[in-house]
């Protein structure tokens, strides 16, 4: 255990190459979607067609969810985020080769396998290498990487299109995820007792507000977790969040062309406002729960933020439907998408605080839920706008009613407090009971 002190403590170098590794993730599935108006023209596809293409990632996203939290948790994080990054980056590589609409379906599902790991992953990796206190906070930092990467994306996928052609978009973001394996092997690690550059007093920073090893190396006890009404307030609740948040992600270039009359060059333009905005509110969102959490505790400090984010959204949805103003709308959309994202810390650490020894099982099965979203919500939205005749206000109006749902569903079962586990019985209490 080294005693030297660098510019950052390790535990947030670490989250820097998470943050990073959120930054991949987000360019190379959304990818598609600044390319969906150019795929749609070249293979002729409606916009229910291509809102299926889009669900079908969600369909492989869903399967690996929650093994890949268990596998982190139970074997660490470094490997299974890994596999899961070099998998779906080879499936990124043979997205141009999905000639027809049953091949391409295939092709991101499977893509979505990988990617499907990565979010319990992360969740998993912060319950060991974060204190309690800051897992808000880091979770905020993470998922900046969300914007981060669907800001780059959008000018950068416009400009290979009009250079090149819609194909060298995938082939060129293949090599990205690659490149972030590496760095992870080299630098990152499962836990902080195992990195060499974490001094003894950051690892006892660390572990003062952390649960005991003996608990955090204790079984899974499926059975308890999936019966507890906490877990699944908080997992439906995130469905509820995570259809708005792939509303905007799969139909936002679609919506400013279709909907608002845009040509590609401004979409990819206007559509980074949303995402500037979002960087500016996961953050904040991250320390306000973590703030309101260390002076109210977690059952009001996790769920606050979620409130306000959820109901900011739905407000500003309604109001970017009705505006008859395309720039009006845009920034509308903004506000709710800034709204929207001051969510995610909040999500994303209470498994934490539900059980963090579990911490990537319960967050993979809370984004499992999200994930049927992400399947539902590009599908459903394709399906409302081609029955509206190309018109976006009532896929709007739609979403807006889900934020207020979402509200209820966590302020009715959703609290925020430890899971109780029935005491694991020793060998030594074994015998002392049968003697």
């Amino acid at each position: 255990m080294t005693s030297k002190r660098g510019i950052l403590p390790v535990r947030w170098w670490i989250a820097v190459l998470l943050f990073l590794s959120y930054v991949v993730w987000y360019m190379d599935r959304t990818n598609i979607s600044i390319a969906g108006p150019v795929l749609m023209k070249h293979f002729n596809w409606t916009a229910a067609q291509f809102g299926m293409v889009q669900s079908a990632f969600f369909i492989g996203y869903a399967l690996t969810q929650i093994p890949g939290g268990w596998l982190a948790d139970r074997f660490g994080g470094t490997k299974v985020i890994m596999l899961g990054t070099l998998w779906w980056s080879l499936f990124v590589f043979l997205t141009p080769f999905g000639a027809t609409l049953g091949s391409m379906m295939i092709i991101r599902a499977l893509m979505g396998v990988g990617e499907g790991v990565n979010a319990p992953c992360h969740t998993s990796l912060t319950a060991r290498w974060m204190p309690k206190k800051e897992a808000g906070m880091a979770m905020g930092i993470y998922y900046i990487g969300m914007p981060v990467g669907i800001m780059i994306t959008m000018p950068l996928t416009v400009w290979i299109i009009q250079n090149y052609n819609w194909q060298m978009v995938f082939y060129s973001f293949t090599f990205i995820g690659v490149i972030w394996c590496a760095f992870w092997w080299w630098y990152g690690r499962d836990k902080p007792e195992q990195h060499p550059g974490v001094t003894r007093e950051e690892l006892d920073y660390i572990k003062s507000d952390q649960d005991p090893p003996e608990v955090m190396a204790q079984p899974t006890d499926w059975k308890t977790l999936f019966t507890n009404k906490s877990v699944w307030g908080l997992s439906i609740s995130y469905f509820f969040h995570n259809y708005l948040w792939y509303l905007y992600m799969t139909w936002l270039p679609g919506y400013l062309v279709m909907g608002r009359g845009f040509s590609l060059v401004k979409t990819g333009i206007y559509s980074m406002l949303p995402y500037i905005v979002a960087l500016i509110a996961m953050p904040i969102g991250g320390y306000l729960s973590d703030t309101l959490t260390k002076k109210y505790g977690p059952n009001v400090g996790r769920r606050v933020p979620i409130y306000i984010g959820l109901g900011g959204c739905g407000v500003f949805l309604v109001l970017a439907a009705y505006t008859p103003n395309a720039y009006v709308a845009v920034a509308y959309i903004s506000a709710s998408i800034g709204f929207l994202t001051l969510n995610y810390g909040s999500f994303w650490s209470t498994p934490i605080n539900l059980s963090a020894k579990d911490s990537g099982v319960i967050s993979g099965l809370m984004n499992t839920l999200g994930t049927v979203a992400g399947i539902l919500a590009p599908a459903i939205t394709g399906f409302i706008v081609t029955a509206s005749n190309n018109r976006f206000e009532n896929a709007l109006y739609f979403g807006a009613l889900l934020a207020v749902v979402g509200i209820l569903v966590l302020a009715t079962i959703g609290k925020v407090k430890p899971v109780e586990f029935k005491k694991p019985v020793s060998l030594t209490e074994k015998i002392t009971t049968t003697t």
